[in-house]
Parts: C-alpha cells; sequence; structure tokens
C-alpha cells in the first residue's frame, strides 16, 4: 500500500442542513405549501359556505376536511375520525407510490380528492373546537419538526467530529484491514463448484432472445425487475471472463450478447412509458432519450464490461442496441450514443446526477453510469469523464452525503426531500464498489465508517446489521444483503469481511446442487448476480477492468459445447494458451487466434490452422483437463 493508498479523506466539516440545491428545492416546496395553506386558512376564515371552509381545512393537511366533524362521543364523530385516518394513510400511500414507480401526480391528485371528497359531505357546520384542535396540531407539528432539526444538526456536527477524530486514526490500521493481494499475473482458475454457479447465469442467457425461463417476474418499477437481473447476471459474467477466462470465446461472449440483447426486448423497458407519462409528464416511451440512468447508465455499463472483458466493439457499431416498440417505431442506439446521453444528463442536472425513476436521484445508480464513461473512455483513448469528474464529487459530497456521513439512498430532484438511510449495510457498502472506481477515496472512507457497524465486540458478524429483505425479490432473505457487502468488501481488499459475509450467506441460504447449477433458495436472481460478481472479485479488479482493460492475444477456446466443457480458465500470451477444462468423454475443442496455416500442438495433438487463424481439434477430456496448445517446437 502506497502512502497515497494510507490517507484518508475525512468527511466533510457540517455547516448546514442541505447542500444549496437541495435546500433551494426544500424552500421551494416550503413556499408551495404556504400558497395551499394561505389558500386554506382564507376559505376557512374568509368564507361562509360549510362545504368550502372544509375544503379549506383539506388544504391545510391531507385528509383534514375529514376533521370537520369528527368526535370520540357519537358515532358518526368517530367515523369521521377514522375517514381522516384514512385519508392520511391513503396520502402516505400516494407518497409510497411516487416513490416507487416514479408517478408524482399520486400525492397532489390524493391531497387534493381527498379535500374536494370532504367537502361534499354534508353534515352540519363545522366545530369551532375542531377547528382550533386543527390549526394547534399544525403548530405543534412546525416547532416540533424545527427542534427536530436543530437537534438533528447539532448531534450531526458533533458526530461529524467525532468519526473524522476516528478516521484520521485508522491509517496505522488500512494495511490490516485491507489485507487482500491483489491478482499477482497468474492464472487463476475457476473450482468446480464455481463452475457451477456460473451456470446460474449462463443457463438464463443462453436460452432464445424472447424466452426469460428462470427470471423473477414481480415487478417492473422497482428493484426486482427484469433489466437488473439481466444487469447483475451480465456483470457477473463479464467480470468472470475477465479474470478467469479472457482466452475464451465461445458461450462466454455469446451469453454476454444476449443479456444485451434480452435488455433491447420491449417487455423490459416498456415500463419506462408509464413511468415517463405520469413522473415527466411526457408520452415518449424512448428510455433513453431523457434522464433515465436506471436503464441507460446500467446498460452503458453492461456493454463496457462486454467490451472490456473480450475486446469485442460489437455494442460500439450504430444503431447496434436499437429499440423496438409495438408500435413499429424504432429508436436506434449504440454504446456511444447512450454515453452521450450519459454526458449530456450529467451537465444539465441541477444536482449534477441524473434521475432514475422520474424524479428520483440514486448515488448508486449515478456511480454505476460514470463507471460507464470511464470504461468508455479507455476503451476508445477519449477524455469524457475528467472534465465531470470534480463537479460530480463535489455535489455528490454536498448534496448527498447526510449529517452522519452516510450517503442518502435516494432523493427527490424536485422537492429535495431525501429518504433516510435504510436498509441496513447493502445500501451503504454497494456504493463503495463502484466509488472505488470513480473516487477510490471516497470508497475507502465510507468503507471504513461502515465497517465498524459490521462486527459485535466478540467479533462476529452483526446479523442485524444486514437487512433481512432481498432487494431483488422482497423475500425474506439476507441473500443480497450479504452478497453485495461482501461484492465491496471483494473490491476493497477487505478479506475479512468478504470471507465473514460468504459464510453467513452460506449458512443462512444453503447452495442447492440441482442437474449440474448451484443455486440458493429464497435469494433472488439478482442476489445471484452480485454473487457472481463477488466471487469474480479480487483487490481493485472492478477499477482494473474499467481503467486498464485486458488485451488479449493470441490463440483462444471458442466454439465448445454448452453445458457438455465447463472452462475454469483460459489466459493466452502471443505464443501459447493454458486453460483448464471440466468435461467428460470425446468433444471438439475449437480453436481461434492462430496464425494462418500454423503448426501447433495442443497438448500432444498436432494441429494445423486454416488460413482465418482458426482450427478445432478432437480430445478425450476426464474431469478436470488441463489443455496446453502451443507452436510446434516451441515451449
Amino acid at each position: 500500500m502506497t502512502s497515497h493508498d494510507t490517507d484518508i479523506v475525512p468527511l466533510p466539516t457540517y455547516q448546514r442542513l442541505f447542500g444549496p440545491v437541495t435546500q433551494a428545492r426544500l424552500i421551494r416546496l416550503f413556499l408551495l405549501y404556504l400558497l395551499m395553506l394561505g389558500a386554506g386558512m382564507a376559505l376557512l376564515f374568509l368564507t361562509h359556505q360549510d362545504q368550502l371552509r372544509i375544503l379549506g381545512m383539506g388544504l391545510i393537511l391531507p385528509g383534514g376536511g375529514f376533521l370537520a366533524h369528527a368526535d370520540i362521543c357519537t358515532a358518526s364523530g368517530v367515523g369521521h375520525l377514522l375517514a381522516a385516518a384514512a385519508g392520511m394513510a391513503t396520502f402516505a400511500f400516494a407518497l409510497l407510490v411516487w416513490f416507487g414507480t416514479g408517478n408524482i401526480l399520486a400525492p397532489p391528485v390524493a391531497w387534493l380528492g381527498m379535500a374536494a371528497g370532504a367537502a361534499t359531505m354534508r353534515h352540519g357546520a363545522l366545530r369551532a373546537a375542531t377547528i382550533d384542535m386543527v390549526l394547534s396540531g399544525l403548530v405543534l407539528a412546525f416547532v416540533a419538526l424545527a427542534l427536530a432539526m436543530a437537534a438533528r444538526f447539532a448531534l450531526a456536527r458533533r458526530q461529524r467530529k467525532i468519526d473524522n477524530a476516528w478516521l484520521a486514526g485508522q491509517s496505522e490500521r488500512l494495511n490490516h484491514i485491507f489485507n487482500a493481494a491483489p491478482d499477482t499475473g497468474d492464472a487463476p482458475e475457476m473450482s468446480l463448484d464455481h463452475l457451477r454457479r456460473l451456470r446460474f447465469a449462463l443457463d438464463r442467457a443462453l436460452q432464445p432472445l424472447d424466452q426469460f425461463d428462470g427470471f423473477e417476474k414481480i415487478d417492473q418499477f422497482q428493484t426486482a425487475a427484469t433489466r437488473y437481473q439481466l444487469n447483475f447476471l451480465a456483470y457477473g459474467v463479464a467480470l468472470t471472463q475477465a479474470r478467469y477466462t479472457p482466452a475464451f470465446r465461445g458461450y462466454m461472449h455469446e451469453a454476454q450478447i444476449a443479456l444485451l440483447d434480452k435488455q433491447a426486448q420491449h417487455r423490459v423497458w416498456s415500463y419506462w412509458g408509464l413511468e415517463n407519462l405520469w413522473g415527466n409528464l411526457r408520452a415518449d416511451p424512448d428510455p433513453i432519450a431523457r434522464e433515465n440512468i436506471m436503464y441507460t447508465g446500467f446498460v452503458a455499463l453492461q456493454m463496457a464490461l462486454f467490451s472490456a472483458s473480450t475486446g469485442r466493439r460489437d455494442f460500439s457499431e450504430s444503431g447496434r442496441f436499437t429499440l423496438t416498440h409495438p408500435s413499429g417505431r424504432r429508436y436506434a442506439h449504440d454504446a456511444g450514443s447512450l454515453v452521450r446521453r450519459l454526458e449530456h444528463e450529467y451537465t444539465t442536472s441541477p444536482y449534477y446526477l441524473i434521475a432514475c425513476e422520474p424524479n428520483w436521484v440514486y448515488p448508486l445508480c449515478n456511480t454505476i453510469g460514470a463507471s460507464a464513461i470511464m470504461a468508455f473512455d479507455a476503451q476508445h483513448g477519449e477524455q469524457r469523464w475528467p472534465a465531470r469528474a470534480h463537479d460530480f464529487r463535489h455535489n455528490l459530497e454536498a448534496e448527498f452525503l447526510d449529517g452522519f456521513g452516510r450517503y442518502v439512498p435516494c432523493k427527490s430532484a424536485r422537492t429535495g426531500l431525501a429518504l433516510p438511510a435504510i436498509g441496513g449495510a447493502m445500501p451503504l457498502a454497494m456504493p463503495c464498489f463502484f466509488l472505488n472506481v470513480v473516487a477510490p477515496d471516497l470508497a475507502r472512507r465510507q468503507w471504513l465508517l461502515l465497517r465498524r457497524q459490521l462486527f459485535g465486540r466478540d467479533g462476529a458478524l452483526r446479523r442485524r446489521a444486514f437487512w433481512p429483505i432481498d432487494t431483488g425479490n422482497y423475500g425474506f432473505s439476507r441473500a443480497s444483503a450479504y452478497s453485495a457487502t461482501a461484492l465491496a468488501a471483494a473490491e476493497l481488499g477487505d478479506s475479512a469481511v468478504y470471507d465473514a459475509c460468504m459464510a453467513a450467506l452460506e449458512a443462512q441460504c444453503p447452495s442447492v446442487l440441482k442437474d449440474g447449477v448451484i443455486h440458493r433458495m429464497r435469494a433472488s436472481v439478482w442476489a445471484h448476480g452480485v454473487e457472481l460478481m463477488a466471487r469474480a472479485g479480487t483487490r481493485d479488479g472492478f477499477r482494473q477492468v474499467i481503467g486498464d482493460p485486458p488485451l488479449v492475444a493470441g490463440p483462444q477456446l471458442d466454439a465448445l459445447a454448452y453445458p457438455d466443457i465447463l472452462v475454469a480458465s483460459a489466459h493466452a500470451d502471443g505464443h501459447g494458451l493454458r486453460a483448464v477444462l471440466y468435461a467428460d468423454g470425446i468433444h471438439v475443442i475449437g480453436l481461434v487466434g492462430l496464425r494462418a496455416y500454423g503448426q501447433y500442438l495442443a497438448n500432444d495433438v498436432s494441429v494445423t490452422a486454416d488460413a482465418s487463424g482458426k482450427a478445432s481439434v478432437s480430445m478425450a477430456l476426464a474431469g478436470r483437463t488441463n489443455l496446453h496448445v502451443q507452436v510446434q517446437g516451441g515451449r
């Protein structure tokens, strides 16, 4: 570890509750509420019709109109009280819908609809005591909110100082914490167990494009969506390819191409037509045309990792990623157009981060998009990201770091409202994986702060630190939490956390072997993809693939029968190929990348390449088999 790697960047000094953009959005929201409050008060005190006065109460408070005739002494009064409670619950549900689907119309429609509904009820004059109670409650709520914000600011400011002092004392422990060694250049090999886990992804990728057997079909708006299953299975296959089998084309390349082509299926991106309509009030169904990093950024990274792990540029061809709408409309895209769209959206967003679901900005999604641009730069010799890196980092720290030093899960671009840091370790750990490419020092700082929460005083992993809900299917399982935390630990080189998370994953979601494929009961497809990424991980491995992708020269495997032959390792240099295969019986081994008409030895079998540098050889394989292809007469 170099002296630069031992530096720990402190948390920014906590001088204000909100960043400048967030503050401006919150003030605008507050002024909008004051406008509604003023309209409600005017109706309540300046009119004499009961219906208008009840409408005024409904504008002051969601469901407040139902309180006009509420009491606890009569059946009718209790009914109105229950109606008011139901109205508030309805508004809370509308907020949940807004968050979950980007439907920005849901909260105002629910609020105004209940106000109008209550005004149609004819149950006599308003009670003065009820009006006083509502207004007193409103004043108390404002006072309580102000006091809570002041108290939180004081506590957070104190905690920032404590955390920065603690971080400063960790420099001497970094070599102990980040103790995993990076790959040394040797040819790493997957175990048979690892190969069987890889088959979980390959089986789903290699089926016909219009088939999605084995994928979970729950919803297309949140984290169980098919697109995320495709993304993370593809990331797992790509990182596996880059580390273990860079000299194998065949079905590993086919799987990555198929997972990208599945992303272009209308069923995968059809959600955007609704989200764009009710979130942006636009009727354009193209998921790439406007801020939508959850599709554009994630697919761009999928393309980037495909190119980085294979050396191929298929999706850089103009129009290679064309989306076809059932109406016949076609949206022609490719890797370059996706990256250009990301660039545009980054620079035009007030937050300098791009929204996912309409209006909601997720720091994690934006680190994924940034990684895609950086990979594109490395592969094409461009410098798109350096001009944006400073502003991205500044806004990430100023607008998305909460008072206690945690990145908020997401924030509303229009209102400035943010979700609290819920979800346990996973939403805090996973950004560290992608930040290790975008801003390694921030990744290390956030990881150190999170790491304190993961172990108890006895040194054992704290189960409570990991959310019991699987992000990928909303079921009761810690599979996604353990896998995502292990993924970040692998990238940062924290072997203690990696080993503990993987052991806990196996203990609580045991592996099941069926028909040659290993899967975990109750674990989502998304969790399986993240685990595959973690198993392919090594210290700074993702950063290496993004910034300095492997170059493959010389003989490569190709055209192997799946799943009859499983490739555990395939590495080449300019002269030869070394591979490890798992199979039984006599099989045809395809080779590419040979010299035209060159003479080679595949183990002890003589092979002659054709004019295009291809050849095939029939070999008897028995379980784990080493294959060495070299120029005949060479070493």
